[in-house]
């Protein structure tokens, strides 16, 4: 019966591709589950070559000023990181932030469509699954519960429900946010950091503590709130936190 329905509701609603919107074959979405035709999906070009190894973001190619860290004249850390504090040991990004990855994440925050989060995390999921420690357990970043509610969903939780499904495993909800921040979007890097400071805690009863844990989110800007994530959880006594997100934005001026 459940089959019938399925092939009716198809009937009626034909899969298309969560871009584009052309047609999918039926096996694509029932096989694949991408709901990405072909076309697209060749349009997600993975983040590939040597990194800052704390924000995961491209390095330029020019020689470094002498306040970087260098090795064979290449920087390893790039200059707005340089200038931080980190309490995650590093992140790791799968692509930019730019042309249909950056149309595809609007598409999940502005447009609350959730179908687009699930198939860009089994997207991702691909990717990255092989590369993800064991014995790490995936924390997505909360939502503020009013933000969730006006959303109808978390995308980090859709995102890391993708990664832990790969792991055969599920999501570590173990941090709550407890203040409904203003938007990150337009605050210098400074007040990113003030303004999501205190902003999350551990949910009662969970103990962190010798535990390592990989902080997951859609996008990585500043790390403002994944540093103060990470610092809660190492403050806790966490014997490690890193951080993985889908894409990082990178600027054309500086590196991240």
């Amino acid at each position: 019966m459940q089959e019938i329905l399925s092939t009716i509701v198809d009937w009626i609603y034909p899969p298309r591709c969560m871009s584009c919107r052309n047609l999918l074959p039926l096996q694509h979405k029932h096989g694949r589950r991408l709901w990405l035709c072909a076309y697209c999906e060749m349009l997600f070009i993975p983040l590939e070559g040597p990194g800052c190894k704390i924000c995961g973001g491209p390095l330029r190619s020019q020689v470094p000023d002498e306040s970087q860290h260098v090795v064979h004249d290449r920087p390893t850390v790039c200059s707005s990181c340089n200038t931080k504090t980190f309490h995650f040991t590093h992140n790791r990004a799968a692509f930019a932030y730019e042309d249909l990855v950056r149309d595809l994440i609007r598409d999940i925050k502005f447009r609350r469509k959730k179908h687009v989060a699930q198939g860009l995390g089994r997207l991702w999921a691909g990717i990255v699954a092989e590369n993800i420690p064991a014995g790490a357990a995936l924390v997505p970043l909360p939502m503020h519960p009013k933000k969730r509610r006006a959303r109808g969903f978390d995308q980090a939780v859709e995102l890391a429900a993708a990664l832990a499904a790969a792991k055969a495993t599920v999501p570590a909800q173990i941090l709550e946010r407890t203040q409904n921040t203003p938007p990150q979007s337009g605050l210098h890097p400074r007040q990113r950091a003030e303004n999501v400071r205190d902003a999350f805690r551990i949910k009662p009863g969970v103990d962190v503590k010798g535990k390592s844990y990989i902080l997951v989110d859609d996008i990585y800007t500043t790390g403002a709130s994944l540093n103060e994530c990470a610092r809660i959880l190492k403050a806790s006594g966490a014997a490690e936190v890193s951080t993985m997100t889908l894409a990082i934005a990178v600027k054309k001026d500086v590196e991240n």
